[in-house]
């Protein structure tokens, strides 16, 4: 008798060590366990069992020139796609994603490899948003999910209290990037601000995981679009909503990026903290250098 309760116990306290507090609230006696808000907007970005999950998203790109009127220039349609990856110090988990999205014609929503410019009169080659990586990582302590550094360094806190609007949480997230621009003598600067509406029944029901986003970025003209010396803006505004698969992607999105982007189809199943994120500015620099290497050895 001894020896089986020495047996449980050491079961139980091994369970204890191994379950990590994101994989999802622990269920004691069968009984639903309410979800901390923490942990709930962590949850609604990414799944707790580590498998794929994809942020769908469709919207439109205005330029914005003081003393202009702002005018829609093309859309925008794809998705994000994303895992939580666990740490190495198994203190929370990177959320390793990948962004392909594809600017389309505004009449009839066919993607585009070919812009005319009504600014310089010129065509341009569209360059579409395909960012790999862009990670981010969370840190769970005593019960709490915070943001913190790739290299978790640094803290930068909880994600804060959601607003209440009748049967969803409402999380605002504004982040205004600044940061020197390789290869260019300018810094980048922008505005990305994200709502993500979460069902309050989310709290204790998993399956009630029915997310809603919002996304508006203001930032500087594409490098693409030959703008350098115009004054002026972009503005985008996207709505998103999360799927479980990649398979529920509009056919024309996953039919593209089977055949151009495979490597989009699943998220990323590593990372590497020391690695920056990709950025639209990045992506063009390298593929310039690439073009300038391969026609040098033709």
């Amino acid at each position: 008798m001894k020896l089986r309760i020495l047996l449980l116990v050491a079961i139980s306290l091994l369970s204890a060590f191994t379950a990590p507090d994101w994989a999802g609230p622990k269920q004691k006696n069968k009984k639903t366990v309410e979800k901390s808000l923490g942990q709930l907007i962590c949850d609604a970005q990414t799944r707790p069992d580590g498998k794929d999950c994809v942020f769908y998203i469709t919207g439109t790109v205005y330029s914005f020139i003081p003393g202009k009127r702002p005018a829609p220039l093309f859309g925008l349609e794809g998705f994000n796609i994303r895992r939580r990856v666990t740490t190495p110090e198994n203190d929370g988990y990177f959320m390793a994603t990948r962004e392909l999205l594809f600017y389309t014609d505004l009449r009839t929503g066919d993607i585009i490899s070919e812009w005319s410019n009504p600014f310089t009169k010129e065509k341009n080659e569209v360059f579409q948003i395909h960012n790999d990586p862009v990670n981010s990582r969370v840190r769970v302590k005593d019960g709490k999910y915070l943001a913190v550094s790739m290299d978790g360094k640094r803290e930068f806190g909880e994600f804060g209290d959601p607003q209440e609007w009748k049967d969803f949480y409402v999380w605002s997230f504004d982040i205004f990037p600044f940061y020197p621009l390789p290869g260019w003598d300018k810094n980048y600067t922008s505005a990305e601000m994200f709502d993500f509406y979460v069902p309050k029944a989310a709290r204790r029901d998993d399956k009630a995981l029915d997310i809603m986003n919002s996304w508006t970025r203001v930032g500087p003209w594409l490098p693409w679009m030959k703008m350098d010396k115009h004054e002026g803006l972009l503005v985008y505004h996207c709505l998103s909503k999360r799927y479980e698969s990649f398979d529920a992607l509009p056919e024309k999105i996953r039919k593209m990026t089977q055949e151009k982007y495979p490597a989009y189809l699943t998220a990323p199943d590593k990372v590497d903290p020391a690695k920056p994120n990709a950025t639209s500015w990045s992506v063009y620099l390298e593929e310039m250098k690439q073009r300038q290497e391969n026609g040098k050895h033709e």
